[in-house]
């Protein structure tokens, strides 16, 4: 498991950026946070995608006949493709 200070080094390192985009252009913030939370119900929509397509097949829960670890990952990778999928497809509407 990874320690929560990698973590708060990305939130720093954003939080930084956002002040840096706030003094060079004040006008691009809102812009940011509408892209931000479309980016965010994107990553959540496909979540429900993968979840309504694949009910019995979910990465945390292993049955009888999900305890190859080979089939564990891949049931993850989809999740992760159709979550990118989706994400890729409402930044490209923007």
């Amino acid at each position: 498991m990874q320690s929560p200070m990698n973590r708060s080094i990305f939130v720093l390192v954003a939080i930084l950026l956002l002040g840096a985009v706030f003094l060079i252009s004040p006008a691009q913030i809102p812009v940011i946070i509408f892209k931000a939370s479309l980016v965010s119900l994107a990553a959540i929509l496909g979540y429900w995608i993968d979840y309504l397509l694949f009910p019995h097949m979910r990465p945390g829960v292993i049955d009888k006949t999900e305890k190859d670890p080979i089939i564990r990952a891949s049931i993850a990778i989809r999740r992760a493709i159709i979550i990118f999928g989706t994400i890729l497809g409402f930044s490209m509407a923007l």
